[in-house]
């Protein structure tokens, strides 16, 4: 799966700066690959979302992998700002727990996170208060696909997918009888005291995983007032004669956190392949920030007139899950064969001011199978079939989605031809089948086949550069919220309406033409890549203000534009020492989307702004450090309703110790030393919840 090469690409060798550190160190990192990053060595890791095993640079459509010593130094309490420095990703930040992954402006339904290349089964993608049941601390790489990997993985991943990697079921026969980590870790800025621990121990065919980890947290500290200078500016206005109220400085209350879960797998590994099995757990108790349970008629009257004193919101989760995976190699037209399934079920419940307000449960099914075939000339493919069920019921009063029962069934196929030693072309297809079922008495049946098709070329023009270019033209079927919504989304602030909901019957199937051209060049000094996207959405579904009130919220509701969304990202990696005695590089890196409506001009909702940095990294055998800064651009290319952000730059610095002979490895990370009031302009609570302050992280590893 691996191989160590001199050779670097840009994606993994940016990421040895670790520009950004937050959490603890991932257990699953295996303490040779940071013995050979710290030498400089960078690792050529296979890419497992994709059918035929192919590293980063041979891949058309942009992908990354963030594996070793930089995953363990971005770890974060969430996927979502554990990804959130690469290119082209931001995040939702809903707190320090609740935040999924922004990719090229586009989140929510559209972008898939999976375990292990199946579907995470859980209701994060249904509103940005959901926490996801995927946990990162235990992962071996996070892959992250940019842009529409529809063709892949389906119709959820019409703006890219980050796939976490984990080795709950062993896959090679063991080469020790028994090994294991320990990681410790704590964050001053959200409280945050982590600790996880894996073993595995067996024979080279038999294979036994265990692993449990726990994290808490406490209330965020942040610089200042918790709103926006710009929000409490307009709320003075508005409120021009009433009593003024306390504004939260200094800490945003209701953000601390319970998490723990842990994993049994049980694996059989031989010459030809392996099968195995895991049980896992994940349960988290938070607090949502940003609004109060009821507030809206209440907000004049005293506590006792309320009924309830504490009105604070939280979500009580958890899910229980089962993976099976396989995987066996044959003599035949049939050379390889994978299959994985996940089953899950999953709750969570709302609780406001001490009571079930809302629940939510959710029983899915994911399972896939590719079958790969002998190599016909130049031609190398795979094809497969997927399957996917979702079982989705919400209770009380703010239960805005009606229950619904989701069926995906897909074929696909991806193909590989080597022209000649310059020149690789890539193409794949895909037919999705979807039904939705509902209630009667809410709708009709959806039913309708989406279809998709790509072609990519990978040119080596000369021997330290190559162009890549992709081009893709998918379907993306309407989902059960933009369907059938019917009620107040109260996490943000809003009462939603679907399409059905409004009398106006299903919406259409989304048409995307999406076009990516990535440059990569090399030299001894020199390592780059830069790639230009540009996406043409024929009816893009985006929820949009409708000017009318309920239930004293605004109403969105669900409805068709054509859209187009471009921008470009773009990083460097300047060796300005390489000796045997110490190495530094210097990283800059750059990304930029804008996204619009086509007949209207009207800019896209959340839109992450520009956004560049730079940073400095040394290391002298058992020591490195790292310095490194990242400014956000203002960002006033905003939709209707919504407020501009201000510009902000985070600044970060690193200092680690390994002892390799004794598996330790020890960090202490700070960001935003300078204290930036910083908010995320894609997270919907961005004028209320801000980016942690300043902040230290301490982390410690050991490997036995």
């Amino acid at each position: 799966m691996k191989q160590i090469q001199r050779t670097a690409r840009p994606e993994i060798a940016a990421g040895v700066c670790a520009a950004f550190c937050l959490g603890a160190v991932p257990i699953a990192v295996a303490q040779d690959e940071l013995e050979e990053e710290r030498h400089h060595q960078i690792d050529e890791i296979t890419v497992s979302a994709t059918p035929l095993s192919r590293t980063v640079e041979q891949l058309a459509q942009p992908t990354s992998v963030l594996s070793g010593e930089e995953l363990a130094l971005r770890q974060s309490t969430s996927i979502g700002e554990t990804v959130s420095a690469e290119v082209g990703v931001s995040s939702t930040y809903f707190g320090p727990v609740a935040s999924r992954p922004v990719i090229r402006g586009q989140y929510g339904e559209r972008i898939l996170v999976l375990s292990n290349g199946l579907d995470a089964l859980d209701a994060s993608a249904l509103s940005e208060d959901h926490q996801v049941s995927v946990e990162g601390i235990l992962a071996e790489r996070v892959e992250i696909v940019r842009g529409p990997a529809t063709l892949l993985y389906g119709s959820g991943a019409a703006g890219g997918i980050v796939n976490v990697v984990d080795n709950r079921i062993i896959d090679t026969p063991l080469t020790e009888p028994f090994s294991g980590a320990i990681a410790l870790g704590a964050d001053s800025a959200v409280g945050k005291r982590g600790a996880a621990g894996r073993v595995a121990f067996g024979s080279e065919s038999f294979g036994l995983h265990l692993d449990y980890f726990r994290r808490d947290t406490d209330d965020v500290e942040i610089p200042g007032f918790a709103e926006s200078a710009l929000l409490r500016s307009l709320e003075e206005e508005h409120e021009e004669g009433h009593e003024e109220e306390e504004e939260a400085f200094g800490r945003i209350d209701n953000t601390d956190s319970e998490t723990d879960g842990g994993a049994l797998g049980l694996s059989w590994t031989g010459d030809r392949g392996f099968l195995g099995a895991s049980l896992s757990t994940f349960n988290s108790n938070y607090g949502i920030p940003g609004h109060l349970a009821h507030e809206e008629d209440e907000d004049e009257l005293p506590p006792a007139e309320t009924g309830h004193e504490d009105e604070s919101v939280r979500v009580d989760l958890e899910q229980r899950r089962l993976d099976l995976r396989g995987e066996h190699d044959f003599d035949g037209i049939i050379s390889r064969a994978k299959f994985s399934l996940a089953r899950s079920d999953y709750e969570h419940q709302e609780i406001e001011g001490g009571e079930i307000g809302t629940r939510f449960d959710t029983k899915g099914t994911d399972a896939r199978l590719e079958l790969r075939h002998a190599d016909i000339g130049r031609w190398q493919g795979a094809f497969g079939l997927q399957f996917k069920r979702m079982d989705f019921d919400a209770f009380g009063e703010e239960a805005f989605v009606p229950r619904s029962d989701t069926l995906a069934s897909s074929v696909f196929l991806f193909e590989e031809f080597a022209l000649n030693n310059r020149w690789t072309l890539q193409t794949s297809a895909r037919a999705e089948r979807q039904k939705i079922d509902v209630d009667a008495a809410v709708g009709p049946e959806y039913s309708d086949t989406a279809f998709g098709a790509s072609i990519g070329a990978i040119w080596d023009f000369t021997q330290d550069m190559s162009l890549a270019a992709n081009y893709a033209l998918t379907e993306r079927h309407p989902n059960s919220t933009e369907l059938f919504a019917d009620g107040p989304h109260v996490a943000v602030n809003r009462f939603e309406r679907g399409s059905v909901t409004l009398g106006e019957g299903f919406l259409g199937k989304e048409l995307s033409s999406n076009l990516d051209l990535t440059l990569r060049g090399r030299n001894e000094r020199l390592e780059w890549s830069i790639t230009a996207f540009v996406n043409d959405v024929d009816d893009y579904i985006l929820l949009s203000a409708a000017g009318e009130e309920e239930d004293g919220l605004a109403v969105f509701d669900y409805a068709q534009r054509d859209a187009r969304f471009y921008g470009y990202e773009a990083e460097t990696r300047i060796e300005l020492l390489d000796t045997a005695g110490g190495h530094m590089h210097a990283r800059l890196f750059s990304d930029y989307v804008l996204g619009e409506e086509k007949a209207s001009g009207a800019y896209a909702p959340r839109l992450p702004p520009l956004r560049y940095g730079a940073g400095l990294h040394y290391v002298a055998e058992r020591l490195s450090l790292g310095v490194d800064t990242t400014f956000h651009a203002r960002q006033n290319k905003t939709a209707p309703n919504e407020l501009p952000t201000d510009s902000y730059a985070l600044v970060g610095a690193d200092l680690s110790y390994a002892l390799e002979e004794q598996g330790l490895f020890l960090f202490i990370r700070g960001t935003n030393l300078t204290d930036e009031d910083a908010r995320q302009h894609s997270s919907p609570l961005k004028d209320s919840v801000p980016l942690p302050g300043r902040s230290f992280h301490v982390g410690l590893r050991y490997d036995f």
